[in-house]
């Protein structure tokens, strides 16, 4: 690892468990991780094929429409990609899916939609029966996110472009993912571009962003409907201090997340910073708690 980097980590040292296996994971390529879609071919069929055509597939433990897939360059180029039968995606990054657990003939917000894998996997979770509004202000994003759409056969979706910020007040959602932009240390392994966090401007930007879309994605909430707030950063500032602001004004509360990965427990404190004492609820992922991407969830549901 870079000497920029390890200082951009070292700031984390008292809250990281184990820090120099966090190190040594960081150090690490990353697994190539895939989700099946379950619109088209079931978990077990999708292995018996896959392993027919000589992939070498290993299940993930917890997440049935998982697998971890090996020996292959280019997993974004097989037949069976472009028949829409499995998503590249994370393993962490399909768990603010799991979390929002969306239901049949709800109509959900994905409010920073592209490029697309937490929103086909809702739409995949509703078995693609009622209605997801992917949102992104940047119309040249919604072309990878409709890309996925069609190639998985996903027809519950509607595309648009609003800026999160300013989403119409007009529909209240009963379920709303907010995974917004942030500074995506998380996504560091091996092999891997440097992330662009070392800016201050861009940090104070990004955490004034990220306060604006949650204050407007609560607004946009049915009273006592749910919402995940997802980052794959590990600043507190960008993650326990966002959410403490929808906890201190009262509009919201923190729900218990149940999970089988390892994970540590959302910060109560950071620097001179309190928090409130519900947000141990939330959950911070660590790759070498969980061989992925470093990932922050809080489960929140708006007060009636």
């Amino acid at each position: 690892m870079n000497e920029k980097m390890a200082q951009t980590f070292n700031r984390y040292r008292d809250i990281i468990p184990d820090y120099e296996g966090f190190l040594t994971a960081l150090e690490q390529p990353l697994p190539v991780a895939i989700r099946v879609n379950i619109l088209k071919i079931g978990p077990g069929p999708f292995r018996d094929l896959m392993t027919n055509q000589g992939y070498k597939l290993e299940p993930v433990r917890g997440i049935e429409e998982a697998f971890l897939l090996h020996g292959i360059e280019a997993p974004g180029a097989t037949l069976e990609y472009f028949l829409g039968y499995y998503q590249i995606q994370g393993l962490t990054s399909m768990l603010p899916a799991k979390i929002l657990d969306p239901r049949r003939g709800e109509i959900i917000l994905d409010l920073c939609a592209a490029p697309g894998g937490k929103t086909t996997h809702i739409a995949q979770l509703m078995g693609d029966r009622g209605l997801v509004v992917a949102n992104d202000f940047k119309p040249e994003r919604t072309h990878v996110l409709r890309s996925h759409i069609d190639r998985l056969g996903i027809l519950s979706v509607l595309v648009c472009c609003y800026h999160g910020q300013a989403f119409p007040l007009r529909r209240k959602f009963d379920r709303i993912l907010l995974d917004p932009p942030c500074s995506a240390e998380g996504t560091y392994r091996a092999g891997l571009p440097p992330i662009l966090s070392e800016n201050p401007k861009v940090a104070r930007h990004l955490v004034r962003v990220q306060k604006e879309l949650l204050r407007q994605s609560l607004a946009v909430l049915r009273p006592g409907g749910t919402l995940v707030y997802s980052t794959c950063t590990y600043a507190p500032e960008e993650n326990e201090a966002v959410v403490n602001e929808a906890l201190k004004d009262g509009e919201a509360e923190l729900l218990p997340i149940s999970l089988p990965f390892p994970h540590s427990k959302g910060l109560t404190s950071w620097n001179d910073e309190s928090y409130q004492p519900d947000m141990v609820k939330a959950v911070r992922f660590y790759p070498h708690q969980v061989n992925s991407w470093g990932f922050f969830i809080a489960h929140l549901r708006k007060r009636s």
